[in-house]
């Protein structure tokens, strides 16, 4: 599915489509028009087509502020009057020639995922489907709801994710719960797979590696802006189970301390209701 868990987006507000839009029907005609067969027949045509719809789809992307499209939400995003653009999968194929998009398979397939989970609904191509994909590159019009990543916005949104984490009082220590740090990104991310897909793009750029420790996943960070994450060794995750004992102690006195608090308010008021009977 395109996007599991999330509500389909209407179509893109008035204010973000150009003027033509409700303005002249020749032109969005020829606009919501397939594309000829070959650019050859007439290159004019075919690049003004190109360019208008590869700008709408990038201007909607970043305007959402979403990492993941697919062809079909898009569909839906540019209807008009009833009427869907006919041109769509060839702009796709050309925006994914051009690098700006990446098939999520793709993606996945090209980094160490393995510690993500099942369940959150990301598939991971099979090696030989990830062969073929690699030999044939993205000459393949995209299905309708094949999931695709918008590339620079990945990477921007990735970058947020590390800068939160550096100002948040997280860093004390490079180690940190991965849950504490989903949660430490509840903002910035909608979903959990959009958190996965940056996490995982922090882990291409070496700047974040994920281990799983004694059942839960925790995400060690490089120290610098510019600098590269280093493995995760024994003294991390040591003194990693150290601060995790730490706050669970500190949490076990505050329960003690509130249980404490109201044995003396149950005393109190047993006092005061013994003084009344007497």
């Amino acid at each position: 599915m395109c996007s599991p868990g999330e509500a389909p987006p209407g179509p893109a507000p008035a204010g973000d489509l150009p003027p033509e839009w409700e303005t002249d029907d020749e032109r969005m005609a020829f606009l919501f028009s397939a594309f000829k067969q070959s650019r050859e027949v007439n290159s004019t045509e075919w690049d003004s087509k190109m360019a208008f719809w590869v700008g709408l789809v990038l201007a909607r992307g970043r305007r959402r502020g979403a990492v993941r499209t697919c062809l079909r939400e898009l569909q839906n995003g540019f209807e008009r009057r009833g009427s869907v653009p006919l041109g769509l999968g060839t702009v796709l194929r050309e925006l994914l020639r051009r690098g700006k998009l990446q098939r999520e398979s793709d993606f996945m397939a090209s980094v160490d995922s393995s510690w993500i989970s099942w369940g959150v609904g990301v598939f991971i191509l099979k090696p030989l489907k990830w062969t073929l994909s690699s030999v044939l590159g993205d000459s393949k019009i995209p299905e309708e709801e094949e999931v695709l990543i918008y590339v620079e916005l990945l990477q921007e949104k990735a970058e947020e994710v590390y800068r939160l984490y550096q100002n948040s009082a997280l860093s004390s220590h490079p180690v940190v719960a991965l849950s504490e740090l989903r949660s430490l990104c509840a903002g910035l991310c909608p979903d959990e797979r959009t958190f996965y897909l940056l996490l995982l793009q922090l882990q291409k750029e070496k700047r974040v590696t994920i281990l799983e420790q004694n059942g839960e996943k925790i995400v060690k960070f490089a120290r610098g802006l510019h600098a590269k994450v280093s493995p995760m060794n024994d003294v991390d995750i040591g003194v990693y189970q150290l601060m995790q004992s730490e706050q669970l102690l500190s949490q076990k006195v505050e329960s003690l301390s509130q249980e404490a608090e109201k044995c003396k308010e149950d005393a109190r008021s047993a006092c005061r209701a013994g003084k009344k009977q007497l």
